[in-house]
């Protein structure tokens, strides 16, 4: 019998050529398209830019309501740098009224005031997205001793049981207020219902006896809320936040397909984002679009005074730059739009964070850099970002806040003394308190939060700097009330007074037992 060998070692040879010219074919198509895109971007003038149907602005009012005045006011200044779209949590602070009206915070919004406000908006050109907490964060309901039953854990008031007909026909109502007062002004295209930070979950009796995966639980709630809202409007889209779906796997996410949904994929860190197309890949079968959301406030701490620019612009660049490189995909990644999200406060029972007058240089920076994002100027090499804040980010922010002799980037530092904004006084002010919060580190307990005392010296050296931080803090205190009260009503201005100021000058007359208000007048 004649052997086979050298036939196949011919077809092994064979394989070996076929394989290898299929590398070397995919290898080189994928230089040439890389080299396509790369020479369209650097030189064509139609180059790839980030496509964003939605610049929407976030407005957190729980607890600490802006006058409607002033965020009227603000309208022209958000139009001119893009934004069409305000996100709008209300918590207690929209007029509830019926079998809700107890939901009301005492001074929440009039309808016929905030009716104007929205109906001005509407009138600009701005989408109104209601965001009303459907799952989690509903401490602003559920602490109400005649709604604790509705919990899901009887001790937390965080997140409301998904599987009784009571918590669904509660749920029914306030969606019903929300959408029925909005209809009045314009038809609702979107609305949010929350359901991000969902903890407890899965606990109670009824939950456990479905036998469902914490997604799968997620899910059917969802499909009830859109229920909900397309029996009141049928051509309303849901928007949900995306964390609770994060540690699905990839395998699950047939199970797990919400249509008439969209979902807002949140990260405030200041970072790159290798792993985010991983959930973008998941998000994308399993809703009809996808929208990311940054921060441009609330979220470098509880205790912050002034927002960190630094990390604000960066939480921005990196998410635009993960859109733009990803700009080519967009049947997979229907990215429709942005949140720049503006926390007042971490929850419903947390102490205020970095208030919105505050808080107008970081948001107007970071609306600049999608401007020249969706404009085709990008930061492709972050070697090049000093030369492009010069060129595309610094005049633009001098001519929106009227500054005049600024000589340092923001990044380094925002010297508000040289702008002419409305807000340019107070933030200059709130400078001075910050500061002072840099001799104290703040460490968040069990509990509590508490200001504890990092500063070191001798003795003299500490006595003179707690002098002079209690001093300025005085100064502050006094001047304070007068800058605020354009803002604020006169419960938030007492509040922030409260928690920011006096809490600190408590301390500080504390640190050095010979600390006395008596040597403090003699100093004087």
């Amino acid at each position: 019998m004649p052997s086979r060998t050298p036939k196949l070692s011919s077809v092994r040879v064979r394989i070996i050529i076929v394989m290898s010219f299929l590398v070397v074919y995919v290898l080189g198509s994928y230089i040439i398209v890389e080299k396509y895109f790369f020479i369209k971007r650097k030189g064509n003038a139609s180059a790839p830019k980030v496509e964003l149907e939605y610049v929407v602005v976030h407005l957190d009012l729980k607890g600490a309501p802006p006058k409607l005045a002033y965020l009227e006011s603000l309208l022209p200044m958000l139009k001119k740098h893009g934004v069409n779209g305000l996100l709008i949590e209300y918590e207690d602070m929209f007029p509830y009224d019926g079998v809700l009206e107890n939901l009301r915070r005492w001074n929440s919004y009039e309808k016929k005031e905030l009716y104007a406000y929205l109906a001005a908006a509407v009138s600009s050109g701005f989408e109104i997205i209601p965001l009303v907490q459907t799952f989690g964060h509903m401490e602003f309901a559920l602490k109400h001793p005649e709604l604790d039953f509705l919990r899901e854990a009887p001790k937390f008031p965080e997140s409301i049981c998904p599987s009784t007909l009571e918590s669904q026909h509660f749920l029914e109502e306030i969606i019903n207020q929300i959408i029925s007062f909005h209809q009045k002004i314009a038809p609702l295209k979107y609305i949010h219902v929350g359901c991000d930070e969902v903890f407890p979950i899965n606990k109670c009796d009824l939950c456990r006896r479905r036998n469902s995966t914490n997604a799968e639980l997620l899910t059917d709630h969802v499909h009830f809320l859109v229920e909900t809202v397309h029996l009141l409007s049928p051509d309303t889209t849901v928007l949900i936040w995306d964390d609770m779906y994060r540690d699905v796997k990839p395998m699950d996410c047939s199970n797990l397909i919400l249509t008439d949904t969209e979902v807002v994929q949140w990260d405030f860190t200041a970072q790159r984002y290798e792993d985010v197309h991983i959930n973008m890949n998941k998000y994308g079968r399993m809703f009809d679009n996808l929208w990311i959301a940054t921060a441009y406030k609330g979220a470098d701490g509880r205790e912050r005074i002034l927002p960190d620019l630094n990390m604000r612009f960066y939480n921005h660049l990196y998410w635009l730059n993960f859109i733009f490189d990803y700009g080519t995909l967009k049947k997979l990644y229907k990215v429709r739009g942005i949140i720049l999200t503006g926390w007042s406060r971490y929850d419903h029972d947390s102490p205020l964070c970095e208030i919105l007058p505050a808080s107008i240089p970081s948001l107007i920076i970071n609306l600049i850099l999608i401007q020249n994002y969706k404009s085709g100027i990008v930061v492709e090499n972050i070697n090049e970002l000093d030369v492009f804040i010069d060129e595309h980010i610094e005049n633009n922010l001098d001519s929106s806040l009227l500054c005049q002799n600024r000589t340092e980037r923001f990044l380094n530092t925002f010297d508000s003394k040289t702008c002419r904004y409305e807000e340019s006084d107070l933030y200059t002010t709130l400078q001075l308190l910050s500061n002072a919060y840099k001799y104290f580190v703040l460490k968040k307990n069990d509990e509590e939060s508490s200001i504890e005392y990092e500063y070191v010296g001798d003795v003299q050296t500490q006595m003179e700097t707690c002098l002079r931080i209690f001093n300025e803090l005085r100064t502050i205190d006094k001047e304070i009330i007068g800058l605020l009260s354009d803002y604020f009503e006169n419960d938030v201005i007492l509040e922030y007074i409260q928690s920011k100021i006096r809490r600190l000058q408590d301390k500080v007359e504390r640190i050095v037992p010979s600390l006395t208000l008596n040597e403090i007048n003699i100093h004087n």
